[in-house]
């Protein structure tokens, strides 16, 4: 199994609005298709009565720990999140952006990403593990009422360290919308982090990235990493990725720290 951050270096971080890499054909298109085809079902996926139809544009979750041990889930996506779910990807996260993590983020951890003891969402705690790691399959549902949004412009929460989406988007899904929106505080200013959903008018947006199959995008959590996504319109068709990330105990983003892009340069 390839590491989604193979062949990726500093220099392919963009820095505007906040840094972040976006990479096309990330996975040779043997791997892809297989992780296409075996994307879990909304039976697997749902966590929901599938017998009734789901709300339009809800987001539903598989953990890692749980599609490693799911019975019917094929061993491609075993490797898959077994490998992003790993000290080894992380050391590989984390040697990518030296240089782009947040001061307050390296103080929480001793000042370095790595050289800690990691765990798997849902699997340990904390009281086991200084950090947890996720790579979920996760959906966004048919829209099947007025065009939405499933998430606005926001932060990710502020006990993680870096979000990372994977992007396994049907060859037959002709849908309008969806793609992934980067923004910036409006005049600079930022405004107060207390709300996980920011109003439109703290923000300008930046750049849009396309919800395209076989895409990645990865960036490290501060206050700066402002992103949402896009409307969606009516469609018959599920939005499907996988997100990687990483968590600690505490919030070490909060309202009273700048969190800017300014960093130590260790990892």
């Amino acid at each position: 199994m390839r590491s989604l951050l193979a062949g990726v270096s500093p220099a392919d971080i963009r820095t505007d609005p906040f840094p972040h890499v976006v990479l096309s054909d990330v996975l040779d298109e043997e791997t892809h298709r297989a992780l296409n085809a075996g994307f879990p079902s909304f039976a697997q996926i749902g966590w929901a009565d599938p017998r009734r139809p789901p709300g339009s544009n809800r987001r539903y979750q598989l953990s890692a720990s749980l599609i490693m041990n799911h019975p019917e889930l094929p061993q491609v996506w075993k490797d898959f999140v077994r490998l992003h779910s790993s000290p080894e990807w992380l050391a590989e996260v984390a040697a990518l952006f030296r240089g782009h993590w947040p001061d307050e983020l390296l103080h929480a951890l001793g000042g370095s990403l790595t050289g800690h003891g990691t765990g798997l969402v849902l699997r340990d705690g904390f009281d086991r593990a200084r950090i947890l790691m996720d790579a979920r399959a996760e959906i966004n549902t048919p829209v099947t009422g007025p065009a939405s949004r499933s998430r606005g412009p926001h932060l990710d929460t502020p006990n993680r360290l870096f979000t990372c989406l994977y992007y396994l988007r049907r060859p037959e899904d002709d849908a309008e919308g969806g793609d992934l929106e980067l923004f910036r505080w409006k005049d600079g200013r930022i405004a107060s982090l207390e709300h996980y959903e920011l109003p439109a008018g703290a923000v300008e947006r930046v750049a849009v990235i396309p919800y395209r199959a076989n895409q990645m995008v990865i960036f490290p959590q501060s206050a700066h990493a402002l992103h949402g996504v896009g409307l969606r319109h009516p469609t018959p068709h599920t939005r499907q990725y996988v997100f990687v990330s990483a968590e600690i105990e505490e919030n070490w983003l909060t309202a009273g720290q700048g969190a800017g892009p300014e960093a130590a340069q260790t990892s």
